[in-house]
């Protein structure tokens, strides 16, 4: 087995032998996966752990593979990797599980992220006090009205001009969220040369996801709300520290042109690992951290899982990868109904 196998099966050693050696699959081979899968034990997954719950972690697992094929442009199947790779794969495994957390790598808690999450959460906070933070940073005010304004989250015809008419509009609990998002966009922005695609498509599956989750949270458990749009955002973060630390550690060999193959492998090996280790750092709820561990017991897991599967679904949807059929039978399989889903693919997909 290569190399690239063996760090796919590591992350996903939980689901199953059978996954090390699946390849790049269309949409439909996904749902016969998950089919074969539904009465399969999958070794790994805590025997307590709903069915459907395997079976979401399962999916999300596959189609996130896919989403980051399809941003590192990698070949449908599964290559061979040089000597050279090889060191690059172990470079960047030892930068990234270091006991210290490279600054270079690892991003700081927003510095604003602290002051605005206890506003919000008095209830005795005026909105004029609360835009007025907001105001104080530029950036993070214009992103905040770029997200209000935004299909995912405009709820009339008219355009919301300030902050102020923003919180008015969206209400307090929405706003949590969207100010959470906002703050951490910048993080999203650097630029590189090699694979440019794939930090804006983390994004965009980022800020579908956090939709996705608020409104499964809602359904499901709704004093979850803000919980399952902020365990997205930190979960996102891993997957371009990986990103990052793969295209630096290439940097440092000009002789040899980076390996989309590896960076799919790395990003999904490592990625959860850390963001896990930055929730870690930033000292977030226990709750959430138990989410990002994918902890059965814990009711944000199922809307981290879902929010990611059907983000990730509506994004390949709207880049032409996939239908809205096998987008939908995929979430069907597994185990997502349609009293849950189409209410959120209606609110992702609708411009």
């Amino acid at each position: 087995m290569n190399v690239a196998a063996l760090l796919i099966a590591s992350v996903l050693g939980g689901l199953g032998a059978w996954l090390i050696y699946r390849r790049y699959r269309k949409p439909a081979a996904i749902v016969s996966d998950l089919a074969k899968a539904r009465d399969m034990p999958l070794e790994g997954v805590a025997t307590s752990a709903p069915v459907d719950g395997a079976r979401v972690q399962l999916a999300n697992s596959l189609v996130t593979e896919r989403l980051w094929k399809l941003a590192f442009a990698a070949p449908s199947q599964m290559q061979y990797l040089e000597p050279a790779h090889t060191q690059i794969r172990d470079s960047v495994s030892a930068v990234l599980k270091s006991d210290a957390l490279d600054p270079a790598y690892f991003p700081r808690r927003p510095t604003l992220m602290p002051q605005l999450m206890r506003a919000v959460d008095d209830p005795l906070t005026a909105t004029d006090k609360l835009s007025r933070i907001v105001a104080h940073d530029p950036v993070l005010a214009a992103d905040v009205l770029r997200l209000a304004n935004s299909a995912l989250y405009r709820t009339s015809p008219a355009p919301i001009e300030t902050i102020q008419r923003a919180i008015v509009v969206l209400g307090v609990e929405a706003l949590r969220g969207l100010l959470a998002t906002a703050m951490l966009q910048p993080v999203f922005r650097a630029t590189r040369t090699n694979f440019p695609r794939f930090p804006r498509m983390l994004w965009e599956r980022t800020e579908r996801a956090v939709r996705a989750a608020e409104m499964y949270a809602l359904k499901s458990h709704p004093q979850d709300r803000f919980e399952a749009q902020l365990v997205i955002l930190l979960s996102a973060l891993g997957p371009l520290v990986v990103y990052g630390a793969a295209l630096d550690a290439y940097s440092r060999r000009p002789d040899i042109a980076p390996s989309p193959t590896l960076c799919v492998a790395l990003t999904a090996a490592l990625g959860a690992q850390v963001s896990l280790r930055i929730a870690r750092h930033w000292e977030t709820s226990p709750r959430l951290i138990a989410a990002i561990e994918k902890s059965p017991e814990e009711s944000l897991t199922m809307a981290l899982c879902a929010g990611e599967l059907l983000g990730s679904l509506s994004l390949l949807e709207t880049q032409s990868v996939i239908s809205r059929d096998e987008a939908l039978a995929t979430a069907r399989e597994a185990g997502l109904s349609d009293a849950i889903v189409m209410p959120i693919w209606t609110q992702l997909t609708t411009s």
